[in-house]
């Protein structure tokens, strides 16, 4: 095993995760986000989400009201991004 059996790309990559993860371990405690987040945090996800629009649509419906929605689909706008910029 020798340092050409890797590519830069990995090796950089692989340092970048370890970084992140000594960062993480420091300072968890001050880095949090909002309950309301589902996307992109540990033990959260679509399923969460989904249970709680379909929890807020059954209490509004139950009390008698109207339940307008929209959803967006934003693949193709994240496409468009300058990420550079970004």
């Amino acid at each position: 095993m020798n340092c050409d059996d890797f590519r830069g790309i990995v090796i950089s990559s692989l340092i970048s995760k370890v970084f992140e993860y000594c960062i993480l371990d420091r300072f968890e405690d001050f880095l949090f986000s909002s309950d309301a987040q589902f996307g992109f945090k540990k033990g959260s996800g679509c399923i969460n989400a989904i249970h709680t629009v379909r929890k807020t649509v059954d209490r509004v419906v139950k009390d008698g009201s109207t339940v307008n929605m929209c959803a967006i689909y934003l693949t193709k706008a994240f496409d468009k991004v300058n990420h550079n910029a970004l």
